[in-house]
């Protein structure tokens, strides 16, 4: 129980940090996108390094958070990828 409660905080703090726009000075790689989980985990770190106070929970928004992307060349490759799929056609 107490490992559900850190991964769901580790991800409570992912989702932070991207609402607030603050995913470069975690993930600061160019190609590189981090899960909310390893975001979390990383500020969750840094601010255990700096001494600073970890921030209160807020409620989670209802709708899903927007992909955490490193850079704005990452959303733009990772958004135009072109995907094939196998079509089956069935004859009755």
């Amino acid at each position: 129980m107490l490992l559900a409660t850190a991964q769901i905080f580790a991800l409570h703090l992912g989702f932070l940090l991207t609402q607030l726009g603050q995913l470069s000075q975690i993930d600061w790689h160019g190609d590189r996108g981090l899960s909310f989980f390893q975001l979390g985990l990383r500020q969750l770190h840094c601010l255990c390094y700096q001494g600073l106070p970890i921030p209160p929970l807020r409620p989670l928004p209802r709708i899903n958070p927007p992909p955490a992307y490193a850079s704005r060349r990452k959303r733009q490759a990772l958004s135009f990828q072109i995907e094939f799929s196998r079509v089956t056609v069935f004859s009755v």
